[in-house]
């Protein structure tokens, strides 16, 4: 939460909000923004920075009222809270001594305008300022700008102050006054663009700052891309202040109409949002029993081979009749019902009986090669054998002895191509144990019967540990530590903790309450997280040493989505997966209640073939759509679960496999409306071992009104490049040894941002390879 100390009305609509940030206005720069939230169920919204005070520990915003969630926050006054504000995002203003500068602001621009000014100022420029606005009332923070410039022209539209006319009379009044070096611009797009076209006249180069469409303002999203110089760039990554004249404006016109009429739409239900929508907690319960007396004995002998219960329970069964067991199938939801609903679980979970009888399928192997196909070396057999003699909360135990998240696990992991698909069951051509399966039914039984363990750590060592994003990767890493005795503390970026698991992974597949209690159990080892955090822009590694921190560990994922760089790619409604389901995920945009806006597609088109395109297209079939997926390959290459292309087919998505987008064709608003498709054919094997793609050079038109691209993410490089000296590897991945460490002693590092592209459990793997080795040299210190 963040504390309104300070509120100024300018004019009707403008408003002045003095924010307490301590540790954003410590590390703020001319020219970077914030994102906030006003409430529990607002979007996340975009705000340049005007001005700052360490001492005091706020900054300062100037908001004009025009949308649903900006006049939610003018309604707010002084010792109100703002839910959430992160930042300082964005690269700052290039300061240098350029010579004679013109700082022109438009209206609210004003505002962004003002550091920039004090920072020329202070590089030794000549500054010569023109602020404008449509009226004298419209004309802000006068004396402010006055104060840091060398002269100062105020322009309205109506004459009725300073003089009469749009900024650019001002500015070409200064560029005919004397020698101009540069030029900065700030306003609404079109004077932005207008400033541009008349300082390209005069060879000076006029740097604006954009102000876009975005989700997180990390880079995650790719909301906010525009086409600069040619090329598509991220304003919150790459800007947001580029040279003007590289700018596709009339893209950008466009693109900031994207969600238009559904704001329009809000803005006629405006009371219905001030209503708080806090999403109802049930209390899971279970008709399940034991029926035995639950066991208290150690995780020693929960996991020995050898005790007695264990040598009875594999002398009760022949192993032939154990293979002669079929294995179970999941119960599911029915495909017609479940695509209407977007948070009940499609697969419902064993029975009792179920588990007691896939549990016996185990032959509790002398050397269970299961556990090899396991990152995070879960005791599979053992946890299997306690199911099978019905010490249920026993096997949820032994899970967290080695997983810190065993009911995620248990729903995400591709098992298939892990521990099941090291099964002795293979060798004799019979199904793999249901592993998966059985993790789920021991996690689930022990949250829904409220008998949760914590697992044991040891006495607190006082050392201090930081973890940076709060993904799969970090939250195995906290436990981990946590079990050690270690001081952890969890640095979120996002307004939530679980990283792709909240706002990535469908409650269809994955409901957000099992990952919260999941975080609740690492808060009872005493882990601590901190969200709205982005370490390496709000907080430095070098801050944190200072603050006592001895070891950091970066799993701050591959969040930079991936486009194909063909034309037409920026049309409107055509979005990354990132974007879509962090939209419908996190933000809960389908929620007609919720601020969060998103256009519902009717005929949607989704590109990939992973499990990223398949939680896109039934998300899109959840919302009513028409869904098609195109994949360039055959469907035997795709790398997508085989569950999930089941439960797609079976939920009516219709498969276009070996065709690739070409290009999209956009309507006369900048909306796509239909995609050409170049039909493929699979020609000789590539690198991955997969037959490789090759247009025919054949093509086919298909129409859609949304497009979902899923081809995959890079490692953000947000906070790789913000540690100096830290040696990097492809496309921004950190480079890390055998041990996980990376070329600076105390940092470890583990899952996305390391390999480019991991699952859930191959995420944990690391975090628990880097605490076993961070520990390990943090107590020999």
């Amino acid at each position: 939460m963040n504390k309104i100390i300070k509120k100024i009305q300018y004019s009707e609509k403008v408003f002045r909000f003095d924010v307490e940030a301590p540790l954003i206005a410590k590390s703020r720069k001319a020219g970077n923004f914030v994102i906030i939230r006003v409430d529990n169920n607002s979007e996340r919204m975009p705000l340049t920075i005007a001005d700052a005070d360490i001492e005091k520990g706020t900054i300062t915003l100037v908001v004009q009222k025009v949308g649903l969630s900006s006049t939610k926050l003018c309604a707010l006054n002084e010792g109100d809270e703002i839910h959430d504000a992160v930042g300082p995002l964005g690269n700052p203003t290039h300061i240098e001594n350029f010579g004679t500068v013109i700082c022109a602001g438009g209206g609210v621009g004003v505002a962004p305008m003002l550091p920039i000014i004090k920072a020329l100022k202070a590089a030794g420029n000549r500054v010569l300022s023109v602020i404008a606005g449509r009226s004298k009332d419209l004309v802000i923070m006068e004396d402010e700008v006055r104060a840091s410039s060398d002269e100062l022209i105020i322009m309205t539209d109506d004459g009725s102050y300073g003089e009469k006319g749009v900024v650019t009379v001002g500015i070409e009044k200064l560029i005919n006054q004397e020698h101009i070096d540069k030029v900065f611009a700030i306003g609404p797009p079109i004077m932005m663009k207008f400033c541009c076209l008349l300082t390209q006249k005069y060879n000076l180069s006029t740097d604006v700052s954009l102000n876009t469409i975005m989700v997180d303002g990390t880079g995650m999203c790719g909301a906010c891309r525009l086409t600069i110089g040619g090329k598509t760039k991220f304003v919150c990554i790459d800007g947001p202040e580029f040279d003007g004249a590289q700018v596709d404006w009339d893209e950008m016109f466009k693109r900031m109409g994207t969600f238009k009429d559904v704001e329009r739409e809000e803005m006629e239900h405006f009371e219905e949002h001030l209503a708080t929508v806090d999403a109802e907690k049930k209390k899971e319960t279970t008709d399940i029993t034991m029926d035995v007396e639950p066991t208290d004995a150690p995780i020693e002998e929960l996991t020995d081979r050898n005790a007695e219960w264990r040598k009875e329970l594999r002398a009760s069964m022949k192993a032939k009749e154990r293979t002669a067991i079929e294995r179970v199938k999941m119960p599911e939801l029915d495909p017609v019902y479940r695509a209407t609903t977007r948070t009940e679980e499609v697969n419902i979970g064993l029975t009792k009986e179920m588990a007691l009888t896939e549990a016996k399928r185990c032959l509790d192997c002398p050397k269970p090669t299961c556990m090899e196909g396991c990152p995070v070396s879960i005791n599979i057999p053992s946890f299997i054998k306690n199911i099978e003699r019905g010490q249920f909360l026993a096997a949820a135990k032994v899970l967290k002895n080695t997983s810190a998240l065993p009911a995620v696990c248990g729903r995400v992991c591709p098992q298939e191509k892990q521990c099941e698909s090291k099964c002795v069951h293979l060798k004799m051509n019979e199904p793999a144990v249901a592993i998966g399966y059985l993790e789920r039914f021991a996690a689930d039984y022990e949250r829904q019967s409220g008998n949760i363990s914590v697992p044991e750590c040891d006495e607190a060592n006082g050392i201090k540990v930081a973890v940076v994003g709060s993904g799969p990767s970090g939250l195995s890493f906290a436990g981990d530590m946590a079990k050690k005795g270690f001081d952890v503390t969890v640095f979120e970026a996002l307004h939530e903790i679980g990283g792709v698991l909240k706002y990535g992974i469908p409650e269809f597949r994955l409901p957000n309450a099992i990952v919260d209690v999941e975080i609740e159990n690492l808060q009872k080892m005493g882990v601590k997280f901190i969200t709205d955090c982005i370490v390496g822009k709000t907080i430095s590694v070098k801050n944190l040493e200072e603050q006592g921190f001895r070891g950091f560990f970066i799993g701050s994922g591959a969040g930079l989505p991936n486009f194909m760089n063909i034309p037409g790619e920026n049309a409107l409604n055509i979005m990354s997966s990132n974007e879509y389901l962090t939209r419908v995920n996190l933000m809960d945009a389908a929620n007609p209640h919720t601020d969060t806006p998103i256009n519902l597609g009717k005929k949607v088109v989704v590109v990939g073939g992973g499990n990223t395109a398949m939680d896109s297209c039934r998300t899109a079939k959840r919302l009513g759509a028409e869904v098609t997926l195109v994949y360039r390959r055959s469907e035997a290459e795709m790398p997508a679960r085989l569950e999930e292309v089941k439960h797609a087919k079976e939920e009516g998505i219709n498969f276009m496999t070996l065709h690739n987008p070409k290009e999209y064709e956009a309507d006369e608003k900048g909306a796509v409306k239909a995609v050409v498709l170049d039909v493929m054919q699979l020609g000789e094997p590539d690198a991955s071992g997969r037959r490789r793609p090759e247009a025919t050079g054949e093509t086919i038109t298909l129409e859609c009104d949304q497009v979902i691209v899923a081809v995959g993410v890079s490692p953000n490089p947000l906070v790789p490049q913000s540690i100096e000296g830290l040696e990097l590897g492809r496309k921004n991945t950190i480079a890390v040894n055998d041990q996980m460490q990376s070329s600076i002693e105390e940092i470890y590092a583990g899952g996305d941002i390391v390999r480019g592209g991991a699952t859930v459990i191959l995420a944990m793997g690391d975090g628990r390879k880097a605490a076993l080795n961070m520990s390990e040299k943090l107590l020999k210190k």
